[in-house]
């Protein structure tokens, strides 16, 4: 448009006047993306100032289609321009069209997701990670497409970047665990890249979540022990001190874990301490008592003081669910000889901790007052109700329990069987007879006696 009309119709534009209709037909245009609808004309001095612009009167109270004015104003002025290109000159800024907006958006987080795919091909990661991070993605395809609006195109690549080199790089089973700022460190060139509230850290816990199903669901999403959780499964430790596991009556042959016998005094060990004395330490007599809950644990300790401390028996808690420190010594005392006896409460994360220690230990692990009798007994004290479904996991490794408990509805507490598991312990100590073994022919006794 040559500059002088360019004048003339900001001159006839910026009629008072005319603002109202202007503001109607701007809205008009940014709701439909075209030139659609009616707007009334509302007064007289209106009506003159549209007459001035398309030259068309219109009676006030009376309305006039959109396209009209459009093509009036192409057509019959001297401007020869759009509804469009006017409106726009008017305001200085080109008119908003959500439906296009929209459409703009869909666009880019497809095309950023698609080159989120483009990349994995290019790291050169291993064939597992690969197929890992790809059917996670594939999976999660809408959250990618939210993650792209959130957090922009290129903070969506580097993050699945981070998480498919993180994957290549996490330690095979019963390797030692990486630790999460050196993983960081390796993957995104910053310590501190996994971080929470970073991206890379939201896509690596969303990533192992779809990888370890069991373990997301064994906590509420999002919370700190379900982040912690999802980590342990994979490997990854925050950091060497602050993952621990509470002992009492370790044996070995070192200074240090003679010197912890002799004085009877428990101790947690940190995956710090583990990385250093690992292979060192034994289970007296070659047997370890498990406990899930550190009530139990302090009562079972108290118990065995009684025994002068070359007879102390080794007890260890996990405090809930296995995490790298509970795993790390429990693989070396089972690695030197050691059978575990587990014991937790009898509710869905009971039973489900007992099931990976039996799963991961085949053979070297045994339930320890886990059977019907047991939570009979443990009902004597107060256990909260539990929710229809939530004993579905542990069923298919305590069939017969689970349903039991199902049935009643009610979950009991491993410290009402505090009485039963000193009595175990002594026996343990004076007689040398352990609990009943996963191998032992069904039906056997708590009196089965084996002798270490």
């Amino acid at each position: 448009m040559h500059p002088d009309l360019r004048r003339d119709l900001l001159a006839l534009l910026r009629n008072k006047h005319l603002a109202p209709l202007l503001e109607d037909l701007h809205a008009s245009l940014a709701r439909n993306g075209e030139p659609k609808g009616r707007v009334e004309i509302r007064s007289r001095d209106e009506a003159d100032a549209l007459q001035d612009l398309i030259g068309k009167w219109v009676e006030p109270g009376r309305t006039i289609g959109v396209r009209d004015i459009d093509e009036r104003l192409r057509e019959q002025t001297v401007f020869h321009c759009s509804l469009d290109e006017a409106i726009e000159l008017h305001r200085g800024a080109p008119i908003p069209r959500p439906k296009e907006e929209r459409a703009r958006r869909i666009a880019n987080r497809e095309r950023a997701v698609r080159q989120c795919f483009e990349l994995l091909p290019t790291l050169g990661v291993s064939t597992e990670a690969y197929a890992r991070v790809v059917g996670w993605m594939h999976a999660g395809e809408p959250e990618l497409r939210a993650d792209a609006t959130r957090w922009g195109d290129q903070a969506l690549l580097e993050g699945i970047r981070a998480v498919a080199l993180a994957f290549h790089r996490l330690p095979a089973p019963g390797a030692p665990p990486v630790y999460l700022a050196e993983l960081a460190n390796q993957v995104t060139g910053n310590a501190h890249g996994l971080d929470a509230g970073k991206p890379a850290h939201a896509l690596l816990i969303r990533a192992l979540a779809f990888t370890f199903p069991e373990t997301a669901a064994r906590e509420e999403r999002g919370s700190a022990a379900w982040k912690l959780n999802l980590l342990s499964a994979a490997g990854i430790a925050r950091d060497p001190i602050s993952v621990r596991v509470d002992t009492f009556g370790l044996d070995g042959d070192t200074p240090y874990l003679r010197e912890l016998r002799r004085e009877g005094i428990d101790r947690p060990f940190t995956l710090n301490t583990l990385a250093e004395i690992g292979g060192d330490v034994r289970a007296w007599r070659n047997v370890a008592f498990v406990v899930e809950n550190p009530t139990v644990l302090a009562a079972l300790i108290k118990h065995v003081r009684q025994f002068v401390p070359d007879n102390h028996p080794t007890l260890i808690c996990t405090n809930g669910n296995l995490n790298l420190a509970d795993k790390a010594l429990l693989d070396a005392l089972v690695q030197r000889g050691a059978h575990l006896f587990y014991g937790g409460d009898f509710d869905a994360k009971g039973l489900e901790i007992a099931a990976l220690v039996l799963a991961r230990y085949p053979g070297a692990a045994s339930p320890w007052r886990m059977t019907m009798d047991d939570y009979r007994d443990a009902l004597r004290t107060e256990g909260g109700a539990l929710e229809p479904g939530a004993l579905d996991r542990a069923a298919r490794t305590f069939p017969a329990l689970a349903a039991e408990i199902a049935a009643r509805g009610q979950a009991a507490h491993q410290e009402g069987l505090i009485p039963a598991l000193t009595r175990d312990l002594s026996r343990f100590v004076l007689e040398g007879v352990t609990p009943p073994q996963s191998t032992d022919p069904p039906g056997e006794s708590l009196r089965s006696v084996h002798r270490p």
